[in-house]
């Protein structure tokens, strides 16, 4: 039976909907996997007391200390063996846990992953990865969103191929279309590291590792002709938070003109109920939750990333996440083919 390590410290509702989102996990899944949470007894035990519990494979760890989102991930790392971050981690190292799955500090999390699992073979630097809502069927997926700044030509490339992998194989996609964000279409645009990138995006291709159609522009992200959009880290996280704004930005304008309409007469409480109800479907491709989280692409073991405002429903989703990435065995995916020559 697999065992999944869970952060109960991790996130803004934690520990309560980690506990929560545990639970349904369990239950959903007919007790197919056993979890292990993981986290300050004085916090956890007294909220599992008021849980029915009988018969899951649930255990509980106690780990005194805590990562913060406000700590600093290396030192954090370095200071803090006793979290539930680093204990976590360290079931994994030992075998003793198959995956770690928090919605804790992004980046402490990734530091920590890198000291206690270290690299998959072959690779130059782990990444990690978004969702982003398409026009086409399917999913696209935008690397990196925050894990690497500085990204050298070889570092995208190796995006592309670890996403493509993933793809492939964890996300049932056949054949997975990368492009390269970048301020034109034409091969000359962009900086060095976009131009060489380009190059060396081609020559994988060329390999069969990726499958590349070139630049793309900012608009083409939502249209959905490619499935990988790689670029470095703070291009990407600045369209991931951008994008997350979107609904609650377009929800604080549709609000009030409603309102307004009703308050004119022009328009009838039913039909507004309506109107909300499909302005509100319309958002349903931003839902990252129904995902809950992502891999760290690239490190030597399972470690799940969830979002701070991480609800109980996406911690069940993230530790369902877990599980599918031991059973497509992603990771020894990518060490294969980045062993290949």
């Amino acid at each position: 039976m697999l065992t999944i390590a869970v952060d109960a410290m991790g996130g803004d509702n934690a520990p309560a909907c980690v506990i929560e989102g545990t639970i349904q996990a369990l239950r959903e899944s007919g007790n197919r996997f056993s979890v292990v949470l993981i986290g300050q007894s004085e916090k956890v035990e007294p909220l599992l007391a008021l849980q029915d519990t009988e018969g899951l494979n649930l255990r509980f760890m106690h780990a005194p200390e805590v990562v913060t989102m406000d700590d600093i991930p290396a030192i954090a790392v370095k200071t803090k063996q006793e979290s539930s971050l680093v204990r976590g981690l360290k079931m994994c190292k030992a075998k003793e846990a198959d995956a770690y799955v928090s919605a804790g500090n992004t980046g402490a999390q990734m530091a920590a992953s890198l000291f206690v699992l270290g690299r998959l073979p072959g690779v130059l630097r782990p990444t990690i990865y978004a969702y982003f809502p398409r026009i086409q069927d399917g999913l696209t997926n935008i690397v990196d969103v925050g894990a690497n700044m500085d990204c050298k030509p070889e570092h995208l490339v190796q995006f592309a191929e670890m996403l493509t992998i993933y793809q492939r194989y964890g996300a049932g996609i056949e054949n997975p279309v990368t492009g390269l964000l970048n301020i034109g279409e034409e091969e000359g645009k962009g900086s060095e590291v976009l131009k060489q990138a380009y190059k060396l995006l081609k020559e994988a291709d060329s390999k069969g590792k990726i499958s590349f159609a070139g630049n793309i522009e900012g608009h083409d992200i939502l249209k959905g002709n490619v499935s990988i959009v790689v670029c470095d880290g703070l291009v990407g996280n600045t369209i991931l938070k951008f994008g997350e704004s979107i609904p609650g930005f377009l929800g604080s304008l549709f609000k009030p003109a409603v309102q307004k309409l009703v308050g004119a007469g022009d328009l009838d409480e039913k039909a507004a109920a309506l109107a909300t109800q499909l302005f509100k479907s319309m958002f349903e491709p931003f839902d990252v939750e129904k995902f809950g989280g992502v891999p760290f692409l690239g490190v030597d073991g399972i470690s799940i990333v969830g979002h701070g405002r991480s609800s109980s429903r996406a911690i069940k989703n993230m530790i369902f996440m877990a599980e599918h990435m031991i059973e497509k065995q992603v990771n020894a995916r990518i060490a294969e083919v980045l062993s290949e020559a």
